[in-house]
């Protein structure tokens, strides 16, 4: 039988491991957290959104990437069909939902066109429709034409300098209907 010297030492042992392990858990979590808080976001002209339609997705590359008073460059244009019944969902990385995005959704009908504002964290997805109801008394529904996501991001010009630079990919939708 143990004695009551050998118990209290046991006990000891085990608040002590008990304790040890509490911290180390602790550390690692701080430190985690530490990590995931200030890893560098991606570049600008690195940064991809999804485009999903149905059950196709689409990586979306910046279309221009703007460095203020740096003429830019502006890249392809991707091209995706999307039907009339169909819906165009784009997907933004959390570093760009964590601040102001917007999106300009372009219909064949002038009337139908929209601005959607999103605010910090607020949302990350955006779904537009294919065609809309038409405004006026008309046969034909306004088709999409183009979605244009825009962003201000942080990145680095050539000399290793942080500056913001004004982020914008588009999306040309064509009909299937209209391809052919």
């Amino acid at each position: 039988m143990a004695t009551r010297k050998e118990a209290r030492r046991k006990s000891l042992l085990q608040m002590l491991a008990l304790v040890v392990v509490a911290a180390v858990v602790i550390a690692v979590v701080v430190l985690a957290q530490s990590w995931l808080r200030n890893r560098p976001d991606p570049e600008p002209e690195n940064t991809t959104l999804t485009a999903t339609v149905g059950d196709r997705d689409y990586e979306i590359h910046p279309y221009l990437v703007a460095e203020p008073g740096v003429e830019p460059d502006e890249n392809d244009v991707q091209t995706i069909e999307v039907g009339d019944d169909e819906s165009l969902t784009i997907t933004v990385p959390q570093h760009v939902a964590d601040h102001d995005w917007s999106a300009v959704l372009i219909y064949d009908d002038v009337a139908a066109n929209d601005e959607v504002l999103h605010g910090p964290s607020e949302s990350d997805t955006l779904t537009v429709p294919g065609s809309v109801d038409p405004l006026a008394e008309r046969a034909e529904r306004p088709k999409l034409v183009v979605v244009e996501i825009q962003s201000v991001l942080i990145g680095h010009n050539d000399a290793g300098e942080e500056g913001p630079y004004t982020t914008v990919w588009s999306v040309a939708t064509q009909n299937a209907e209209d391809a052919s």
